[in-house]
């Protein structure tokens, strides 16, 4: 299922399933979006506080499902990432929605909201998030915006991939250390002849690898028709530069890692500017999408 695409005026309603926001970064997000012509309606839950998140499990549980009934909203942007949507994921009714869907919109810890969509045929939009918006490039934003709107056609960038790829599949994967977290579960379902994409952020090298392996060994990997690599950003070894006390490198870089697994097959592109980047740019997951490689140039193509 494709849910309609954002005309304007139309509300993007925003709360929170992980970590909380200030008022400060609402109202900055908010701009934003009142900038494109949209209306934010913002969940009073996104400022609410129960340690590090927005408030305990029922509260974000239900913040999310008033958003998902509700039929004056058409897109459902989440605050920010961190942790704990996937302690509420399996309360939700998803019935109403999936009635009158709406595109739900983020990444990294959202990848749990991701992954349940693509098991339920839904698209969505994987972006950043309000939380990341003053630090986004003017792409990042205007990627999101075309993105709700339909206008998003085409993602291209600049990779470091030889020769060429053409594969074709629906969009699936994001954080690589949610995707783990989610193996043996119903909501990390399986279907072959996608294109895999993964990032992910501050982890150890040789988890990398571990991740890597187990997605492998678990099956995740049959039938995919290329890897998509976005940031793999503040990445840390076992070395004194990282605070351990003596050099125990795991001995490949994540790019090395990612060659290692993915090289020969099914496939690999790197470098798309997406993930945890100030250039985060939107695109979307669960659409048919055609992937194009030509000796460094890439381009997703969405069909709309």
């Amino acid at each position: 299922m494709i849910p309609p695409f954002l005309r304007r005026g139309d509300v993007v309603g925003i709360c929170a399933t992980a970590r909380w926001l200030t008022d400060e970064q609402i109202e900055s997000a908010v701009r934003v979006i009142e900038g494109w012509g949209l209306h934010a309606d913002v969940d009073p839950q996104v400022v609410k506080r129960h340690f590090q998140l927005a408030g305990d499990d029922s509260v974000r549980r239900e913040a999310l499902q008033r958003m998902m009934d509700r039929t004056d909203v058409s897109a459902i942007l989440i605050a920010r990432g961190g942790y704990g949507t996937v302690r509420i994921i399996d309360g939700l009714n998803w019935s109403g929605f999936l009635r009158s869907p709406k595109w739900v919109c983020g990444y990294s810890d959202i990848t749990v909201l991701h992954a349940e969509l693509a098991r339920l045929g839904v698209a969505s939009i994987h972006c950043s998030m309000p939380v990341s918006f003053p630090d986004c490039t003017p792409e990042a934003l205007e990627n999101l915006r075309a993105a709700l709107t339909g206008e998003l056609r085409e993602f291209r960038w600049n990779c470091s991939t030889a020769g060429t790829i053409s594969a074709r599949g629906k969009m699936w994967g994001g954080n690589l250390s949610v995707l783990c977290s989610l193996l043996g579960s119903a909501t990390l379902h399986d279907e072959p002849g996608r294109l895999l994409f993964i990032e992910d952020v501050d982890e150890m090298h040789y988890h990398v690898d571990r991740m890597l392996t187990a997605l492998t060994r678990a099956g995740y990997l049959n039938g995919v028709q290329a890897v998509i690599a976005g940031g793999f950003t503040q990445m840390r070894d076992n070395t004194r530069e990282f605070g351990f006390k003596t050099d125990n490198p795991w001995g490949s870089l994540p790019a090395e890692l990612l060659m290692q697994h993915f090289g020969e097959s099914p496939g690999l592109v790197r470098d798309m500017p997406a993930g945890h980047l100030n250039d985060n740019r939107a695109f979307y997951m669960g659409l048919d999408t055609v992937l194009q490689v030509n000796d460094g140039h890439a381009v997703l193509s969405f069909s709309i």
